[in-house]
């Protein structure tokens, strides 16, 4: 069994580059953990389902990283290959014993994995949601839950009428992307459905080459659209083979809520709060005609987030569009521009005023950034919560400085 430690927290900075602000990576250090490896090192940080950076130092000449015994069952495992996010095999052997993550052909000399785990269903606090099959109920006459340690899968799926079930009360709704996670040694062309309340995604799989290889295969955004009980199925629309898959979890990721902002023509960045990504288990983004915001912050540990690309570059001020409760003004709030960079991020923070309404919006400057050409994303998240919730944050604008060169 391996051993954690706490780890430095200035080398978990450089490292693990986790998209939180200053304060909140302050606050949360202590529970940061590493464990040594002869390939390189393991950080967590102690969420579930939980997401663990590998940093592998010294690539393994056959491309296997062999996973530490007794780890948490691996749902997902991704690597940034030539600027793209890849996903990358993760295989067992037959009895479990050996648990390995498979490197891209083209793999570095050294490189950093990023592991989601979950054992069974679990909710992550930046609103990643794991259907592990543990807890999945099969409505059919062959498919059933095989367990290993590290290794629980809906197998012997050799009906294609079978269904595989859950019943799941989000927390919050909201746009997720879905992912399923199998393995399949069948010949390429199985057909599945996955129906998430009234959603129906459809998708094809490929085979991963073993019953005891598993990757996962993107099938589309859905919006979840309300805190009710919601019933999600998996369905074989068409068998190319014996069986259909190992079914070892659905994943849901939060997604953009509308569409990446775009800079206008006078340079004005307008970061509304239906484009932002909603990163936690309460706040959520509220289309009421009267709202139109992103509402129920009543959690520091929530965030929002936009993705936004820079063609004019320079200073912009930075303009809030606040709203507040009478009586719940006070929380403190950080806005930090690029919080993964190794270098230190450009950070504002201000007081939420109360407005006499959660939907009486106000703008507030609140302090000035600098941005470059290119991508960056924009963070907000509450730093104290002085009463029940932070505030309502209509829009951001990021406004170019008139008098820069």
């Amino acid at each position: 069994m391996h051993r954690f430690t706490i780890h430095p927290f200035q080398r978990f900075l450089y490292a693990v580059r986790l998209p939180l602000t200053l304060a909140v990576i302050t606050a949360a250090a202590a529970c940061i953990h590493a464990a040594e490896t002869p390939w390189g090192r393991i950080e967590e940080a102690g969420s579930a389902p939980s997401r663990h950076r590998f940093l592998v130092e010294r690539w393994p000449a056959d491309g296997r990283i062999v996973v530490p015994a007794d780890f948490p069952q691996i749902v997902r495992a991704t690597m940034l290959v030539d600027g793209d996010r890849r996903d990358l095999a993760v295989e067992y052997t037959e009895d479990a014993s050996q648990v390995a993550i498979l490197g891209p052909a083209n793999a570095p000399a050294s490189g950093l994995v990023d592991v989601e785990t979950a054992d069974t269903t679990a909710q992550c606090g930046d609103g990643r949601i794991a259907l592990t099959a543990r807890t999945a109920k099969v409505e059919g006459s062959q498919a059933k839950l095989e367990e290993q340690p590290g290794n629980f899968r809906i197998g012997f799926w050799s009906n294609p009428a079978d269904v595989v079930a859950w019943t799941y009360q989000p927390t919050r709704w909201g746009a997720y992307d879905l992912r399923l996670a199998y393995s399949s040694a069948s010949p390429p062309g199985t057909e599945i459905e996955v129906a998430i309340g009234e959603t129906k995604l459809r998708g094809r799989l490929d085979s991963t080459g073993s019953w005891y290889r598993y990757t996962t295969l993107p099938l589309g955004r859905v919006v979840i659209p309300s805190t009710q009980p919601l019933a999600v199925a998996v369905r074989c629309l068409k068998s190319a083979g014996g069986a259909v898959m190992n079914l070892k979890a659905i994943l849901l990721e939060p997604a953009c809520e509308g569409r990446p902002p775009a800079q206008g023509d006078d340079g004005t960045i307008l970061l509304h709060g239906r484009d932002a990504t909603v990163r936690g288990t309460a706040l959520r983004w509220e289309p009421a005609e009267k709202k139109q915001t992103l509402g129920f912050w009543t959690k520091p540990s929530d965030a929002a987030e936009w993705s936004f690309t820079v063609q004019r570059p320079g200073r912009f001020d930075v303009e809030v569009l606040q709203g507040c409760g009478r009586g719940q003004g006070g929380s403190e709030v950080a806005i930090v521009v690029d919080p993964s960079q190794a270098e230190a991020p450009q950070s504002l923070a201000f007081v939420v005023e109360d407005t006499g309404g959660f939907q009486e919006f106000r703008p507030r400057t609140i302090g000035r950034v600098t941005l470059g050409e290119g991508e960056h994303l924009l963070r907000v998240q509450p730093q104290r919560i002085a009463k029940v919730a932070a505030c309502d944050i209509r829009q951001i604008r990021l406004l170019p400085v008139q008098d820069q060169p």
